[in-house]
């Protein structure tokens, strides 16, 4: 097995034993307040990017995202909260990332705090070594504004429907072409979602090793990373024309 593989397998082994520990054997992970998701570096697991809910190529950390939340009729079916915010701060909960977000204008729900709600953000957060991409959304951006499609979880904070299609920088979403599974925290915060080119990255992972087989086997989920920028368009076109009417779609 080549070396990048490796250290893929032995991150996702760190992450599920930490998750494991803190949850099941009730020992307290602690909260870091406050901050700064620039710092350091970012890994992205494309592999499994592509996948949602369960499935057994999911990883554990994107069961709890819709793969069926795809269109905008299904995005609205499902949530609880639909929102435009903007960023306030940001906290390290548990191996996750957790956000407090100003409410700018709310078009579908009713939130207990209508001026402020915590919304999970899908990304694994290790102190300031590393952040973990899991879907294609990237971490929410100081001074810029968002759509969110949201469900409310048990502890009454939110989290998107989906990784792939649950939020939406509300003038235009800034897309990273990534090629590579690294590369510097400060530079993927210029930007609001990964721009994937599957024929780019076949050629890449075929260059580090990977076979026509690897590949293959998970070629569903790089597909759908591949239609996600159109799919999204769609979307968003459809929220526009109906807030366009009416400002809350009830």
């Amino acid at each position: 097995m080549k070396q990048i593989r490796k250290l893929l397998i032995l991150f996702i082994i760190v992450v599920l034993g930490s998750i494991g520990y803190g949850y099941y054997k009730g020992k307290e992970i602690p909260v870091i307040e406050k901050i700064d998701v620039s710092e350091g570096t970012v890994r992205f697991n494309l592999d499994n990017a592509g996948y949602e809910g369960k499935t057994d190529k999911t990883l554990v950390e994107n069961i709890t995202y819709d793969s069926e939340s795809n269109t905008f009729e299904k995005l609205y079916k499902k949530s609880d909260l639909i929102v435009k915010v903007s960023l306030k701060n940001r906290k390290q909960d548990y191996n996750t990332i957790c956000s407090d977000v100003n409410i700018l204008d709310i078009y579908k729900g009713t939130p207990l705090n209508e001026k402020t709600i915590q919304v999970y953000e899908p990304f694994g957060y290790q102190e300031k070594d590393f952040i973990n991409i899991f879907g294609a959304c990237l971490p929410m951006r100081e001074n810029q504004t968002y759509i969110l499609f949201l469900k409310e979880n048990a502890d009454q904070r939110y989290q998107y429907i989906s990784s792939l299609y649950g939020k939406y920088n509300y003038e235009q979403d800034a897309y990273m072409e990534v090629y590579d599974s690294e590369m510097k925290a400060k530079d993927m915060m210029q930007y609001d979602m990964l721009d994937f080119n599957k024929d780019k990255y076949y050629e890449i992972m075929k260059e580090l090793g990977y076979t026509d087989m690897d590949l293959k086997a998970n070629e569903g989920g790089y597909q759908r990373l591949a239609e996600l920028k159109d799919t999204r368009e769609i979307i968003r076109a459809s929220f526009d024309q109906l807030v366009s009417k009416n400002n809350r779609i009830h």
